[in-house]
């Protein structure tokens, strides 16, 4: 038989239901009620996820309900839904944890959030005299780009407090803050957790929980429920309703991501000795993939070995890269798979994952200063990859007190840092890091320079258009050896980049996240 799908929004609990047909059953779409409220919105997209197949409908919002027409009913189906404008940006994106039963009667809420990419890191400043180079390193607050309502990123919409990583799970998002020395930029006391309210960005009290050791990356579930932290020296399980903190194994973990089964089972998956990607592969390569159920008493164990750059999960699935070898593979908790391999001539090396859909994102490292984000079936496997994004990266320098005095130098390394879908697909964002020197030229008067900066790119995933190019970061030194030298620079723009306000709105990214994002 069939049954009318009818699919209510509401904008709080406290709403009225519309109530469905007899037999048939309903989606609610459950936003925060407050000022972060998905707006603008004309069209809800619903994509059922079914074992036989996806079953994708659109249909008009009015008055805060729309309805789906007949659909057969399922004893198994995840959701995601996906609020639009007329143009079809999506403002409004969320997803079910885990599947469930779509039958007559039934009621499936799911959270929307707007797609928002927050970032979060320290700063370091050169308070040295002279050519001397003393950097004092201090923590700020975390920065956020709405891309639902567009703007020109300047690193001012700030989260309250001061926070050195950030991290989603779910419809839920969380700081954390960890005091770092002002000399070394190392941690000097434990981290801690405190939950960002989705109403009104709101930072709450402190999770009960610490975390030893620099935070290197972190995960969360779908369900909001469990949080995976990996710091340089043990990868963390945390429980976001008591705040407890659980070691699931020592080492230094800088890849993390969280699987969830059909049944629920929540698991670990993550990359131990990741070191540097230009030399993980000499002599040997050492990086380790690691698994570990997050179920009380669940201890992780070393799946294999090799040159592993990072991890990713989709739908019950987990994925890795192995960059010496060009590999992308299915993780289990006892062993690898093969699926496809990338080229890793001259020197390059896939470092960065993400997946959804079936489509794998994959950011690659060419020397010396050469990034590319490639878009890869995981079905289609004799297809080709698609690259959506490539760039040799450069910088251009201007002489602060004289007009039309510029110097563009080369970077002598670009590596990733994050790479993370938003809104279920609609939006690729990442972040880079660059580095720059050049040498003195007498004859121009330009100093020996050395320039570090560090960037936010936010791409739509099906056209590779670029919807924001951020730089979070550019500063440097330099040293003067003549008289006559040039001795004041700073960063230029290039068309379509904005840059962070003085300070204390730059950062060092050290992580960047959406809610119900897919990495």
């Amino acid at each position: 038989m069939k049954w009318l799908g009818a699919l209510v929004l509401l904008a709080a609990c406290k709403a009225a239901h519309t109530t469905p047909p007899p037999g048939g059953a309903s989606l609610v779409l459950d936003i925060p009620n407050g000022a972060l409220d998905p707006k603008g919105f004309t069209t809800a997209e619903i994509v059922l996820h079914e074992p036989t197949g996806d079953i994708t409908r659109s249909a008009n919002v009015t008055n805060n309900a729309f309805d789906l027409g007949s659909i057969d009913p399922s004893n198994s189906v995840s959701v995601e839904a996906t609020l639009r404008t007329e143009t079809g940006t999506a403002v409004g994106y969320g997803r079910t944890a885990m599947a469930t039963a779509f039958t007559g009667g039934a009621e499936i809420v799911v959270p929307v959030r707007r797609p928002i990419a927050y970032i979060a890191g320290s700063v370091s400043r050169d308070i040295g005299t002279g050519n001397a180079t003393v950097l004092q390193w201090s923590e700020v607050p975390a920065t956020f780009s709405d891309l639902s309502v567009g703007g020109t990123p300047d690193g001012k919409t700030l989260l309250p407090g001061p926070a050195v990583s950030v991290v989603g799970a779910g419809p839920n998002l969380y700081l954390i803050t960890q005091p770092i020395s002002a000399t070394t930029g190392d941690p000097t006391a434990p981290a801690k957790l405190a939950p960002v309210s989705m109403v009104d960005h709101q930072v709450g009290a402190p999770l009960a929980g610490a975390m030893a050791g620099a935070v290197l990356d972190s995960a969360g579930s779908d369900d909001g429920t469990m949080l995976v932290i990996g710091t340089s020296t043990e990868l963390y399980a945390v429980n976001t309703a008591t705040g407890a903190t659980r070691v699931l194994a020592d080492g230094s973990f800088a890849r993390v991501a969280i699987v969830m089964t059909d049944t629920g089972e929540l698991d670990a998956v993550a990359v131990k000795n990741r070191g540097s990607t230009t030399a993980a592969c000499t002599p040997t390569a050492t990086a380790e993939l690691w698994w570990a159920p997050l179920a009380d008493g669940g201890v992780g164990h070393k799946v294999a070995t090799g040159g592993f750059t990072d991890v990713a999960s989709d739908r019950g699935q987990a994925y890795y890269l192995d960059g010496c070898k060009g590999e992308l593979g299915e993780l289990t908790a006892t062993a690898t798979r093969m699926i496809r391999t990338f080229a890793v001539t001259g020197g390059a090396r896939p470092t960065a994952l993400a997946v959804s859909n079936a489509q794998a994102y994959v950011g690659v490292e060419t020397p010396p200063a050469t990034t590319s984000l490639l878009v890869a079936s995981l079905k289609a496997l004799a297809d080709d990859p698609r690259t959506l994004w490539t760039e040799s990266a450069q910088q251009v320098l201007k002489a602060s007190n004289l007009a039309g005095v510029q110097r563009q130098l080369d970077a002598s390394s670009a590596v990733f840092g994050r790479l993370e879908l938003g809104a279920g697909g609609d939006y690729v964002a990442l972040t880079t890091s660059a580095h720059f020197h050049g040498n003195a030229v007498t004859l121009a008067n330009f100093p020996d320079m050395t320039i570090d900066a560090e960037e936010l790119r936010v791409f739509d995933a099906a056209t590779g258009g670029i919807v924001e190019r951020y730089r979070s970061w550019c500063d440097g030194s330099f040293i003067i050896a003549r008289a006559n030298d040039i001795d004041a620079w700073e960063c230029a723009l290039t068309p379509g980049q904005t840059e962070a306000a003085d300070a204390p709105y730059e950062h060092h990214i050290n992580a960047m996240t959406f809610l119900f994002g897919k990495r």
